[in-house]
């Protein structure tokens, strides 16, 4: 019978994983995080562009580190948005319209003979959904989904960039 006693065994790992976690900084975190985040991004840009009219979507695509959500030296958070924009800066506010698509409800342009006032919703919608099947087919407009395919397509290659990048910053900070 073979007996081994893995308590040395133990007590090295312990010994590396603190020397690791000593050497993985709060910016080394983020600089990590980071790397994974560009990668997601940069897929989710390019699939915009699959129906791209204006290129707004396109510049608007950005990683915001979640500040709420990060713990200094133990957990980065980021998240793949896009810019809903200002009165003096328009973003691209309609990103959700264009991932999951939506109902089609033109301007209500039909004014009452007697009141001179616009219909009511009721009425608008009946001839909003007349109008749209007319038109167009249905009353939905087709989902061009973006930022959901981005992240189902890349999660492999966004882990290997960051072990990639934990094992430079571990390398960088050992010496």
């Amino acid at each position: 019978m073979i007996e081994i006693d893995a308590s040395e065994l133990q007590e090295s790992l312990r010994e590396m994983l603190s020397r690791v976690e000593d050497s993985v900084s709060e910016s080394a975190l983020r600089t990590i995080g980071y790397a994974g985040a560009e990668i997601f991004r940069d897929q989710a840009k390019q699939n915009s562009l699959a129906n791209k009219k204006t290129g707004m979507l396109f510049d608007n695509i950005i990683v915001k580190r979640l500040e709420e959500d990060s713990d200094s030296g133990r957990r980065q958070s980021y998240m793949i948005t896009v810019r809903n924009g200002t009165a003096s800066s328009p973003g691209a506010f309609y990103w959700r319209f264009v991932e999951k698509g939506h109902k089609f409800v033109p301007k209500n342009k039909k004014v009452s003979k007697k009141t001179g006032k616009t219909i009511g919703w009721k009425a608008h919608r009946q001839a909003a959904q007349l109008v749209a099947d007319l038109e167009f087919g249905n009353k939905r407009t087709r989902a061009y989904p973006f930022m959901r395919p981005a992240y189902d397509s890349k999660k492999r290659e966004a882990i290997d960039v960051m072990t990639r990048t934990l094992a430079e910053q571990i390398a960088r900070n050992a010496t």
